[in-house]
């Protein structure tokens, strides 16, 4: 066993996605083959999103349930996206109820609304109900990564009840706490499941439990319950509803998945992309989040424009192009810094390697036609009514268009090819990528105005 654990662990992603390309050129069915068996489904998740889509459904169709289920939340958005689109109903069914309940509830819910009700109506009824609860809460509430399953005891019990009350319930995943509560399901103690193990015989619960329990409302934010389980060092966090009853529990793994997602959330913030997630937005869906973010930096280097234009008065139109530097070297600069925070992003995520860089550079030339197409015609506008001359218009808004497509670019090439470089591009692509779009912006700008005007 030790030997086998051992090649697992020097099994490098390459070596995977070759394994695995070997077998299905060799096979119809990949669950023929020792390969995927003997791989762990954390490690095929990572891997899959490298596999065209008929690939990607052959191999999480031979999956046994258990590890498709772990494929299935694990692996990156758009992969799982492209599954749940193409999988056989019935077999998704088979995994979602090998999965917890909040996992599965996720994945329920970014099934399309028309075949959702197709997949609960395969579930078992119980699942289906908890799935349905889980989900009739807020998106970002504590509520929507709490597991239902949890231990709970009474507190008039004794030790040797409690623990025979334990076996008995039907429970799977690992436990900690065993929390107390009373003739109404209300929460009102803990205790370590080890305490529990190891106190004398005849010990009544509410001797040994702990009346100072730290718990979260349904309705909290996933932040708060972070918090918390940070603050106090809790393995799991006990979720009561608006009547103080225990509904459920949220585990540690789970709880480090919501502070990545917080962490990724504050920084998507600062750049417009806080719906963009790896590649799953539509051109359309990115476009309308990055826009305006862009419109309001556009609008607001205007402003440095016109004081530049107050001390023009009787400069000749050539000199009147300089009020639009700014314009020009803010909206490139911020445009690409939203293409490279997507990217940076996917590499932390590990979702990103050099092989997607045309991939990538492909979707962000395709949302930066949107967004040049829509700052071109604002700021031509713009220009055209400010200066009263519509080659001017002309100049900028072309430039625009141009000047924001090139960011785009240069935002997915920089923090790729540093991550390539063994530099981390969450620190060298933002400076570079600001400067370097400064610089190609105004010569862009400038060789155009230099076509149309000499």
């Amino acid at each position: 066993m030790a030997e086998k654990r051992e090649r697992k662990e020097v099994l490098t992603r390459e070596k995977r996605v070759k394994q695995i390309r070997k077998l299905l050129k060799k096979s119809q069915e990949p669950a023929s083959g020792e390969t995927l068996r003997k791989m762990e489904p954390e490690d095929i998740a990572e891997v899959l999103s490298e596999f065209p889509v008929e690939d990607k459904i052959r191999i999480f169709t031979a999956l046994k349930a258990e590890d498709a289920a772990v494929v299935l939340d694990d692996t990156d958005p758009q992969t799982r996206l492209q599954i749940l689109q193409k999988v056989d109903s019935d077999k998704l069914a088979n995994v979602l109820e090998e999965m917890p309940v909040d996992e599965a509830a996720d994945i329920v819910e970014e099934v399309p609304e028309e075949e959702r009700e197709d997949i609960l109506e395969l579930l078992e009824k119980e699942d289906a109900e908890e799935v349905e609860e889980i989900l009739s809460y807020p998106e970002d509430s504590a509520a929507r990564v709490m597991n239902p399953e949890f231990i709970s005891v009474g507190d008039t019990e004794d030790v040797e009840s409690a623990i025979r009350h334990i076996r008995d319930q039907k429970t799977e995943g690992e436990f900690f706490y065993v929390y107390v509560i009373d003739n109404e399901k209300k929460l009102r103690g803990v205790v370590p499941l080890r305490k529990l193990l190891t106190s004398p015989t005849g010990t009544l619960i509410k001797d040994i439990m702990s009346g100072e329990v730290h718990s979260v409302h349904a309705r909290e934010d996933q932040e708060q319950a972070a918090m918390i389980m940070r603050k106090y060092d809790l393995y799991s966090l006990p979720v009561i509803d608006e009547k103080d009853e225990l509904i459920g529990r949220i585990t540690v793994d789970d709880i480090i998945d919501v502070m990545d997602e917080e962490r990724a959330e504050d920084i998507s913030r600062m750049t417009g992309t806080i719906h963009e997630e790896r590649g799953t937005e539509s051109t359309m869906r990115a476009t309308q989040n990055r826009l305006p973010w862009l419109i309001t930096c556009m609008l607001g280097s205007i402003i440095t424009g016109l004081v530049i234009r107050m001390f023009e008065v009787t400069l000749a139109e050539t000199i009147a192009l300089v009020s639009f530097i700014p314009v020009i070297t803010a909206t490139g600069g911020n445009s690409g810094v939203q293409a490279s925070t997507v990217v940076v992003r996917e590499i932390a995520l590990g979702s990103m390697d050099f092989g997607r860089v045309f991939e990538e550079v492909f979707r962000q030339i395709k949302i930066a036609l949107a967004l040049g197409l829509a700052c071109g015609i604002v700021l031509s506008l713009l220009a055209k009514i400010w200066m009263k001359n519509g080659t001017i218009g002309m100049i900028v808004g072309l430039s625009i268009f141009l000047v924001v497509i090139w960011s785009n670019v240069v935002g997915v090439v920089t923090p790729v090819s540093f991550q390539k470089l063994g530099i981390d591009p969450a620190i060298a692509s933002g400076p570079l990528i600001t400067t370097l779009n400064d610089v190609i912006g105004v010569f862009i700008y400038l060789s155009i105005a230099t076509f149309f005007l000499m």
